[in-house]
């Protein structure tokens, strides 16, 4: 008799906490993608930073290889002296 009673109790009892489960799960995973989208947003930031600095960095490499060859193109002063 006893155990006919605590059973329906002991179901409902796990029923219930699978609930609990369930939502705490559902709520986690919309935390998740939540900071997902957060952190895509900061790649893409991130990204753009580094496309920046690259176009950035080929126009400063371009200027110096422009000025390395102007100064290769002059004649040594010093050469001409020593002579």
């Amino acid at each position: 008799m006893n155990e006919a009673l605590i059973q329906p109790v002991v179901q409902y009892g796990f029923l219930g906490f699978s609930a609990v489960l369930l939502a705490v799960v559902v709520w986690l995973v919309r935390r998740m993608l939540a900071v997902l989208e957060q952190n895509n947003r900061v790649i893409e930031a991130m990204i753009d930073a580094v496309q920046r600095q690259t176009a950035a960095t080929e126009e400063l490499s371009r200027a110096h290889r422009e000025l390395r060859d102007k100064i290769i193109a002059r004649p040594c002063i010093a050469a001409g002296e020593a002579r």
